[in-house]
C-alpha cells in the first residue's frame, strides 16, 4: 500500500512538472489531496516579546491528521514575520526532515517597533484558507528609536491584563499526565549549574524542544499558542475545502523560473544551466516548457544563496532568467491584545538593551556552530582522477600545465577556430571524440573554454578528470573537466553578459546552539547577560528519566522552563516550571 501511495504521488509530480502545474486537471489534484490528506505546522518558539538585536528561536512540527503522525509529505516549510498591515518583513525557508525543522530569526535593528504576526506553513497548506496556518502575535520593541507611539495607548485588551498568571491551563493540565519536571532546587545563584530531571511516563516517549528564558512581569505579552490549542483547531480543517492549486514539496527544495528573450526569440525547449558555486557546488541543466518556464528540485547541502543561471548554446546572450519568488500571503490580522508601554518600563528596557549589546559584542566568544555535511558527491560520481597541482612542478600557464601534468586531456581548435579543451574517451584511439567535455570551475559551467585556458593557473588547486560520457539535462558530454581554485572564488570575478546572477531564498544551515559551561575557567572574565539560558530544539525523551544540565547567567530574577512537542502517539505536550536566580 505504501509503495502504491508513493508511486502515485511521484507519478503525479513528474507529470505536473512536465505539463505545468496550472494545466493539470482538477480531478488529478483532488485525488492527490485525498491520498495525502491535510497538513499542519505547529511551532514552538522561545518568546513573543523581542527586542531588536535578539533571536526568535523556533522548532517546527509538521502534522498529518490522516496518518496521526508527523507529516512526511512536505520537505520544505516557510516562516514569516508580517507587520500590522500584513506586509512581509522577514521570510525563511526551513528544511523539514522526518516532519521536523528548526531555525532562528535575528530581529534586525532597522525593524520598527510594533505588533507582528509570526506565521508558519507549507506550500501544500496553501490549498486551504490562511486561517489554517500557524499564526501567533509577536511584539517587537526597537529601543534605538524614539518612535514608540504604536505602544502608547490601548486599542483593546492589554497585554498586562494577561500577566504571567494565565498560563494555558488546559495545556498544563494535559501535560502533567505525560511529563514530570523536577529541579534539584528552586533557587540558584549566578553562574550556577541547574539540574533538571524530566520524567516520562510509559508509552509517552517522543520528540520535544525545550526553552529556558528569563521572565519579566512588566515586559510581557501574555501566552503563546500551545500545541494543544493548535492541534484542536487543525483537526477541524475540512479536506473538502481544498482549492487544489498547490503541489507539496515532495522532493525537497524547488526552484522555478521563466526564460525571456530580449529580441523575441523562442523560449520553448531551451536548456537552462543552474550553478550554485562553492566547494560543495550544485549543478543542473533543465529544459523550458512551451511557455519558457522551468522547474527543478534542488538537493544540495550547499545552502549558499548566490546562484548563476545561463542559457546553453547559441544566442545565449539574448536571454534573461527570472526566478519565481514566494507569493505574498495576503494575511492581515489584528493582534488579540495590545502591548502598552509605561514609564515604569524605562529602566528595564535600558538594562535589557545594554545587556543585548554586550552579549552581541561577545558573540565570537560563545558562538553557535553550524552542522556541516561533508558527504559531497559530484555529478560525475567517484570515477575520476584528481590532480593536486601543488604535488607537481608548477608551470606558468594553464596550457603548459595541461600538457605536462594532466593525461588524456588537451587543447585544440574547433570548427569555428576557437580553442577548446577535450577529454579522451576510454575507448577512443585518436583525438576525435565527437563531443565536448563538461567544463566546470568552482561549480560554474564554462561555455567559453578560452576563459579557463587564459586563467591564472597559480590560483588553481586541483583538476579532476572524468573520462566517461555523461548525459546532463539531455546534453551529451565527453568527460568532465572539473577545476577547483584555492579560494573557490572564480564566480566573484567571472563576468559574462549571458550570466544571470540571482540571489535565492534558501534554507539556513542547521545550528548547534551554544551551551554555557562554567565547569572550566574559560569564561571567568567574560560578561554573561544571557536572557536565553537554554534552547534545545531536538530533545528526545525515550528513557523513564532524562537529566538536563545548564548554567544560569549574571541576571537575577525569575526564569521559565517550557518543554513542548508530541509523544510517539502524537499527543500534544506542553509543560512549564519556574525557578529563581539571586
Amino acid at each position: 500500500m505504501l509503495k502504491k501511495y508513493v508511486l502515485q504521488i511521484m507519478t503525479f509530480f513528474l507529470v505536473a512538472v512536465a505539463a505545468g502545474q496550472s494545466n493539470m486537471p482538477y480531478s488529478a489534484y483532488s485525488n492527490l489531496i485525498k491520498d495525502i490528506g491535510t497538513e499542519g505546522v505547529y511551532v514552538h518558539y522561545n518568546t513573543n516579546l523581542l527586542f531588536t538585536g535578539e533571536y526568535l528561536h523556533f522548532k517546527l512540527y509538521a502534522l498529518s491528521k490522516k496518518n496521526q503522525s508527523l507529516s512526511k509529505t512536505s520537505k520544505i516549510a516557510y516562516v514569516e514575520l508580517l507587520d500590522g498591515d500584513g506586509e512581509r518583513k522577514i521570510i525563511q525557508k526551513v528544511k523539514l526532515v522526518d516532519g521536523m525543522g528548526q531555525g532562528d530569526i535575528f530581529v534586525p535593528t532597522n525593524l520598527d517597533s510594533g505588533h507582528y504576526t509570526f506565521v508558519a506553513y507549507t506550500a501544500y497548506m496553501k490549498n486551504w484558507p490562511s486561517d489554517t496556518f500557524f499564526a501567533d502575535d509577536v511584539v517587537v520593541l526597537n529601543p534605538y528609536t524614539n518612535d514608540q507611539k504604536v505602544f502608547w495607548e490601548s486599542k483593546g485588551k492589554d497585554s498586562l491584563d494577561d500577566g504571567l498568571m494565565n498560563l494555558n491551563k488546559e495545556a498544563t493540565k494535559t501535560l502533567s499526565k505525560d511529563l514530570g519536571l523536577a529541579l534539584d532546587k528552586s533557587q540558584y545563584g549566578k553562574r550556577e549549574k541547574v539540574r533538571l530531571k524530566v520524567e516520562t511516563k510509559p508509552n509517552n516517549s517522543g520528540i520535544y524542544s525545550i526553552s529556558v528564558r528569563k521572565l519579566s512581569k512588566e515586559l510581557t505579552y501574555g501566552d503563546r499558542i500551545s500545541p494543544v490549542d493548535y492541534t484542536k483547531n487543525y483537526k477541524l480543517v475540512d479536506l473538502d475545502e481544498a482549492s487544489n492549486d498547490y503541489l507539496p514539496d515532495l522532493r525537497g527544495e524547488m526552484v522555478a523560473g521563466r526564460l525571456s528573450s530580449i529580441n523575441g526569440l523562442q523560449t520553448m525547449n531551451k536548456k537552462v544551466v543552474f550553478s550554485l558555486p562553492g566547494n560543495q557546488y550544485s549543478f543542473k541543466m533543465v529544459t523550458t516548457d512551451s511557455e519558457g518556464k522551468f522547474r527543478f528540485s534542488l538537493h544540495s547541502e550547499n545552502l549558499d544563496t548566490e546562484s548563476i543561471f545561463q542559457v546553453w548554446g547559441v544566442d545565449k546572450d539574448q536571454y534573461s532568467v527570472e526566478v519565481a519568488s514566494v507569493p505574498e500571503l495576503n494575511l492581515r490580522r489584528s493582534p488579540s491584545k495590545h502591548f502598552v508601554l509605561n514609564k515604569g518600563m524605562k529602566k528595564l528596557i535600558e538594562e535589557r538593551s545594554t545587556h543585548n549589546q554586550i552579549e552581541n559584542a561577545y558573540f565570537n566568544s560563545k558562538p553557535d556552530t553550524v552542522k556541516l555535511n561533508n558527504n559531497f558527491i559530484p555529478i560525475y560520481g567517484n570515477n575520476f582522477i584528481e590532480y593536486n597541482l601543488d604535488e607537481y612542478t608548477r608551470f606558468p600557464t594553464f596550457r603548459e600545465t595541461l600538457v605536462e601534468i594532466v593525461d588524456n586531456a588537451w587543447i585544440a581548435s574547433n570548427n569555428e577556430g576557437e580553442e577548446n579543451i577535450f577529454v579522451r574517451d576510454f575507448e577512443a584511439t585518436n583525438m576525435d571524440v565527437g563531443y565536448n567535455p563538461l567544463i566546470i570551475v568552482d561549480g560554474i559551467l564554462l561555455q567559453d573554454h578560452e576563459d579557463l585556458i587564459d586563467y591564472d593557473v597559480k590560483r588553481v588547486e586541483t583538476i579532476r578528470l572524468a573520462r566517461n560520457q555523461y548525459v546532463v539535462g539531455g546534453q551529451i558530454f565527453q568527460g568532465v573537466f572539473d577545476v577547483k581554485t584555492f579560494d573557490s572564488d572564480f564566480a566573484e570575478n567571472y563576468q559574462k553578459t549571458y550570466l544571470n546572477k540571482i540571489s535565492l531564498l534558501r534554507p539556513k544551515p542547521q545550528k548547534k546552539y551554544f551551551k554555557q559551561n562554567y565547569g572550566s575557567k574559560t569564561f571567568g572574565t567574560i560578561p554573561d547577560f544571557r536572557q536565553q539560558l537554554l534552547w534545545e530544539p531536538n530533545l528526545e525523551l525515550g528513557e523513564p528519566t532524562t537529566t538536563l544540565e545548564f548554567y544560569t547567567s549574571d541576571l537575577e530574577g525569575e526564569f521559565e522552563i517550557v518543554i513542548e512537542g508530541f509523544t510517539a502517539r502524537m499527543q500534544p505536550v506542553k509543560v512549564v516550571t519556574k525557578f529563581k536566580v539571586q
